[in-house]
């Protein structure tokens, strides 16, 4: 009777809460989409997790969908850490280009 018996219900919505999340990054990176970029649109409120009070152990026949959310949100890790390096690149490579004077012609007349 001391047992406490944990909460299936409980953690089967708290993962369907960090698997949505993980997939709603995964469709800002375009994941989802062939690639492609997602819409525009505003991310999801990006906020540090804590499990909920009470929460208890995880049940053993969540175990493994519990695994595999961890696999994904590792992915997706590398994943962002990839893209920001990838538009740390693109910054440099704009900072690089001078910008354009003002007593200078914008356009080059190259037909006469």
């Amino acid at each position: 009777m001391g047992d406490a018996v944990p909460a299936t219900g409980t953690w089967e919505s708290v993962l369907a809460a960090l698997e949505e999340g993980v997939a709603a990054c995964g469709r800002l990176l375009g994941q989802h989409d062939g690639g492609r970029p997602a819409p525009a649109g505003l991310p999801p409120a990006v906020v540090r997790w804590a499990p909920p009070a009470g929460l208890g152990p995880l049940p053993e026949s969540l175990a493994e969908r519990a695994r595999a959310l961890e696999a994904a949100q590792q992915d997706l890790a590398a994943r962002l850490a990839e893209a920001r390096s990838t538009v740390a690149t693109h910054l440099g490579a704009l900072r690089a280009v001078p910008s354009a004077r003002r007593d200078a012609p914008v356009y080059l007349d190259v037909r006469g």
